[in-house]
């Protein structure tokens, strides 16, 4: 079973796989080196990538590997963000990227998902969400 965590952003980007360029840019200076694999882009408003932290030992992940996806574009993630927020109550609407990291495996990379967290709210103020505890998920994030 697969577990979801997505970020509602306001970024400016034009393109998902810049927006991913960036993101991982940012990562990539501000903790271990990475291994993985482009999944996209999928037209110009949504890119995803797998990846995982690379082990001092080797070339392969320390964990299994989490799949990261950024959708840009207020019409591309309009339903993500009218079911997370129907009356906006999180200051939501007008969000024009959505991040989401998705987990599957026994082994999860928790380090890299804290190190995302940061680097999405660092880059463009993200809110977090997930299904389970929907906006109440905040309380989990990573300290600044």
């Amino acid at each position: 079973m697969a577990y979801q965590l997505s970020f509602f952003c306001r970024s400016g980007e034009e393109r998902g796989d810049e927006a991913l360029d960036r993101l991982l840019d940012r990562l990539l200076e501000t903790g271990e080196g990475l291994t993985g694999e482009w999944q996209g882009p999928y037209g110009d408003s949504v890119a995803a990538f797998r990846l995982g932290t690379r082990s001092s030992v080797g070339d392969g992940p320390v964990a299994d590997l989490l799949t990261l996806e950024v959708h840009v574009g207020v019409a591309e993630i309009a339903d993500s963000v009218t079911a997370a927020s129907p009356d906006d109550a999180e200051g939501i609407w007008g969000c024009d990227l959505l991040a989401v990291v998705t987990l599957s495996g026994s082994d999860t990379d928790w380090p890299l998902v804290n190190r995302i967290w940061a680097a999405v709210v660092g880059l463009w103020g993200a809110v977090a969400w997930d299904e389970s505890s929907g906006f109440g998920i905040a309380v989990s994030a990573p300290p600044r």
